[in-house]
């Protein structure tokens, strides 16, 4: 494992083992196939949940920046925002920018992107529709050099969310359309006060360093126009 993760992992351990449930967390790290069965067993055999994060985290020390990214990732998918945020600076060593692919043909890099954007899972009961895909992703490449949307449409339940998911699961994708990360946002049926709560997410989100406002914005017109300055001055036309 990097060095610079690896410190990040010891200077913050007492406040991971602290507050994480190993068996959530081990479950996406045994999806993702960075650590074993016996080595699950060795953390549940551990008296106390204090013990068995304490546990899970010196597995973790002991192997590459795969696990340090599967661990990263499995924080974000459980709640664990703050905890992971006490790793994300890790990610300007390029461990997130690994293009090492993993047995369901999705990379670290791709895994983290959509975690840290809100993307929905794949689905248990996952229909892949190929050449829908190819479209979507090919009108994505093709917003790169004119303004647009891309609109995916159809009858409800038909599967657009889980289609326009699917397309942005992929390392091209994201590394040339979506530099700066991708931003999910599900609206639905929103009345005004649910729809100003996505929209002040959604500028914390974009203004992270708070460059452009200290506070939220408090009404519908006003988080408009401040989603609007925010995505002109961070992706420029």
């Amino acid at each position: 494992m990097d060095e610079r993760a690896k410190s990040l992992l010891l200077q913050n351990r007492a406040v991971l083992a602290k507050d994480i449930r190993s068996s959530y967390i081990m479950d996406h790290m045994i999806s993702d196939e960075v650590i074993t069965p016996h080595e699950e067993e060795t953390v549940k055999n551990k008296a106390t949940q204090l013990d068995r994060a304490d546990q899970l985290i010196k597995i973790i020390l002991g192997k590459d920046n795969r696990a340090f990214v599967s661990f990263y990732n499995a924080l974000l998918h459980e709640g664990y925002k703050d905890l992971a945020a006490l790793l994300k600076e890790a990610s300007s060593i390029d461990i997130f920018g690994s293009g090492k692919v993993s047995s369901n043909g999705i990379t670290s890099y791709v895994k983290t992107a959509l975690c840290e954007g809100g993307v929905p899972q794949r689905p248990v009961v996952f229909v892949s529709r190929k050449k829908l895909i190819k479209d979507i992703q090919d009108s994505l490449y093709r917003l790169m050099n004119e303004s647009g949307w891309v609109t995916v449409y159809g009858m409800a339940g038909c599967g657009k969310s889980v289609l326009a998911a699917e397309a942005l699961r992929d390392h091209s994708i994201l590394k040339d359309c979506f530099p700066g990360g991708v931003h999910w946002l599900s609206v639905g049926k929103q009345d005004k006060a649910g729809l100003l709560m996505k929209l002040q997410n959604l500028c914390t989100r974009l203004d992270q360093d708070c460059k452009y406002s200290q506070r939220p914005p408090l009404n519908i017109e006003e988080a408009r126009d401040r989603l609007r300055k925010l995505i002109m001055r961070s992706y420029p036309r």
